[in-house]
C-alpha cells in the first residue's frame, strides 16, 4: 500500500475514532444528566427525614377537635385540647405516627391549581405535626385516591400535591377512632382491686382485695375462699379484650334508647388501687348476635364488641371460688377442736415450740405427736388438712333454715391470734349438710363423703387412733424385752 493511502486510512481510522469518543461522551453526558435528574426527583420525594424517637410533642388537628398531645414522664398524654369528652389515649397510635412521619417519602408528584384542591380534600386538609423542640414537620392530608392507592397531601409553603402510600396515609389520617385506647380496660390488671359483675341487677359475684391484697367475696357469700389463679386469669383476660368500634358519645337519654343501653342487661364495674373506677355496661345478646354493645358510664362513650369477647359476663361466683369452706393454714391454727357425730378430738398445735399434741375420746390423755413417729406426726398433718380442705358439693344460696336445726359436725378453730372461728354443719338429711361458718349460712351444700370418704376426716382419726396404738404397743414390748 502505498504511502498516501496508508496516510489517509490512518486520518479516516482517527476521525471515526474521535466521533465515536465523542458519541460515549454525549451519551454517558446525557445518562448522567437523566440519572441526577432522576436522583433529584428521588430525592424531592423525601419529605422528611429525622429521629422518631427525639419527637416530644404531637398535634393533631381533625373535624372533632385540636389535640396537642405531649411526651411526658408517665409517656404520651394529652395536655391541651378542645375536645370534649375525655378520652384514654392510644400512645401506640401516638409512636406509629411518629415512626411513619420520620421517614415518610411520596411515591409521586402532582401539579394541581388551587382551585383544584376540592376534589383531593386539600382545600379543608387534617393538620398533623410532629415537633422536636423548634423543629416542626407538618403535613395537611386530604383524601384517598378513588382506587385507594394513594393519600394526598401537601406541606407547608408548598403548592405541590403529593401522593403517598395508601396504607400510611390511612394511619396518618387516623381520626378520633384511632386516639382512642382500643383495649376495654385501660388499666393493668395488677392494678384492679375491686369488680363487680352483676345480671339484670343481681349481683353475680363482688370481690375486693384486702389490706393485704388478698381477694375476698363481699356477694354472694361473704369472706368465701377464693380462687385467686382463676380471678387472675379472669382479669388477664379481659384486659386484653379491643373494642370492636367507637359508635358514639350518649349525649342523650335516646342515643342509649338506641343501642338498648337504656336498661343494660349486665353491669360490669372495677376499681384500681387508687380510687380511680370504671363502669361498663352492656345490652342483652345472644348467640345469633355478631356484637354487643356497651357504654362507660364514665365518660358516655357507646362501642361495640364481638359477642366472643363479652362471653366473660358469663362468669359464674363459683368459678372464681375454690370449693373449700374455711381453710386456715396449720401456721394459722393454735388448736382445732372437731365433733362429728359421737366422735371428738382435738389438736393443739405450739408453733413457737414446734410441738403439737392429740386428745380424743378413744385416747386417755393428750398425747404429743411431735415426738412420735413420722408415719404419725405425717398422719397428724393430714388429718388437720381433712378438716381445713373440707370441700362442699354445691351451692343452694336461696335454701331454707331451720334455725331449731342443731349441728351434728362442728369445727372449732382458735387462730395464733385468739381470733375464734366455727364451721357447723347442719344435716338436711343422711347424705347432704348446709354449712355454717359463725352461725351465718353459707349457701354451700357438704356431702357426707366429704367425712367418711377416703380423705374424709373420720378416715384420718381412725387411722391415727390405729397408728396410735401399734407405736403404744411397741413401746411396751420394747420396755418388756
Amino acid at each position: 500500500m502505498s504511502t498516501k493511502k496508508m496516510k489517509a486510512l490512518v486520518i479516516a481510522l482517527v476521525v471515526m475514532l474521535i466521533i465515536a469518543v465523542c458519541g460515549y461522551i454525549a451519551v454517558d453526558t446525557l445518562k448522567s444528566r437523566e440519572e441526577q435528574a432522576a436522583l433529584e426527583e428521588q430525592k424531592s420525594l423525601s419529605l422528611f427525614d429525622f429521629n422518631s424517637d427525639s419527637i416530644d410533642k404531637v398535634e393533631i388537628s381533625i373535624p372533632e377537635g385540636n389535640f396537642t398531645i405531649e411526651d411526658t414522664a408517665d409517656g404520651w398524654a394529652i395536655t391541651d385540647t378542645d375536645y370534649q369528652y375525655d378520652i384514654s389515649l392510644n400512645a401506640y397510635y401516638i409512636n406509629t405516627i411518629c415512626s411513619y412521619m420520620s421517614d415518610l417519602t411520596a411515591l409521586k408528584k402532582l401539579s394541581i391549581s388551587t382551585d383544584e384542591l376540592s376534589g383531593y380534600g386539600l382545600d379543608t386538609p387534617q393538620k398533623l405535626t410532629c415537633r422536636q423542640g423548634s423543629e416542626e414537620y407538618t403535613i395537611y392530608m386530604g383524601n384517598p385516591s378513588a382506587t385507594e392507592e394513594y393519600y394526598y397531601i401537601m406541606l407547608p409553603d408548598d403548592s405541590t400535591v403529593y401522593a403517598i402510600d395508601f396504607t400510611k396515609g390511612q394511619i396518618l389520617k387516623g381520626g378520633l377512632d384511632y386516639l382512642k385506647d382500643p383495649y376495654m380496660i385501660t388499666w393493668m390488671d395488677v392494678n384492679i382491686s375491686y369488680i363487680r359483675l352483676t345480671n339484670k341487677n343481681n349481683t353475680v359475684f363482688e370481690i375486693e382485695k384486702d389490706d393485704s391484697g388478698k381477694w375476698q367475696m363481699e356477694e354472694p357469700l361473704k369472706h368465701s375462699p377464693l380462687n385467686a389463679a382463676n380471678i387472675n386469669s379472669m382479669l388477664t383476660s379481659v384486659t386484653r379484650l379491643q373494642i370492636e368500634r367507637f359508635i358514639k358519645m350518649a349525649e342523650s337519654p335516646q342515643d342509649l334508647v338506641d343501642y338498648h343501653l337504656d336498661n343494660p342487661a349486665y353491669q360490669f364495674a372495677l376499681k384500681t388501687d387508687s380510687g380511680e373506677t370504671m363502669t361498663i355496661d352492656f345490652a342483652a345478646f345472644d348467640k345469633s348476635d355478631t356484637s354487643a354493645y356497651l357504654v362507660y358510664e364514665e365518660s358516655g362513650q357507646i362501642a361495640s364488641m364481638t359477642v366472643n369477647s363479652v362471653s366473660f359476663l358469663q362468669t359464674q361466683a363459683s368459678e372464681i371460688m375454690t370449693d373449700k369452706i374455711y381453710s386456715p393454714e396449720i401456721a394459722e391454727v393454735s388448736v382445732l377442736d372437731v365433733t362429728v357425730d359421737d366422735l371428738h378430738f382435738t389438736m393443739n398445735m405450739n408453733h413457737e415450740e414446734s410441738k403439737a399434741y392429740f386428745q380424743s375420746d378413744d385416747t386417755a390423755d393428750e398425747i404429743e405427736i411431735s415426738g412420735n413417729t413420722d408415719e404419725i406426726q405425717k398422719n397428724y398433718n393430714q388429718l388437720f388438712l381433712s378438716v381445713s380442705n373440707l370441700t362442699y358439693d354445691s351451692l343452694d344460696v336461696d335454701a331454707e333454715i331451720d334455725q331449731t336445726a342443731e349441728p351434728s359436725v362442728i369445727f372449732h378453730y382458735t387462730l395464733t391470734d385468739g381470733t375464734e372461728t366455727e364451721l357447723t354443719l347442719v344435716p338436711v338429711d343422711d347424705t347432704y349438710y348446709q354449712a355454717f361458718l359463725d352461725g351465718e349460712y353459707t349457701g354451700k351444700i357438704v356431702r357426707r363423703r366429704a367425712l367418711s370418704g377416703t380423705s374424709g376426716v373420720l378416715t384420718y382419726h381412725e387411722k391415727m387412733i390405729d397408728l396410735l396404738e401399734m407405736n403404744s404397743e411397741k413401746i411396751q414390748t420394747s420396755e418388756t424385752e
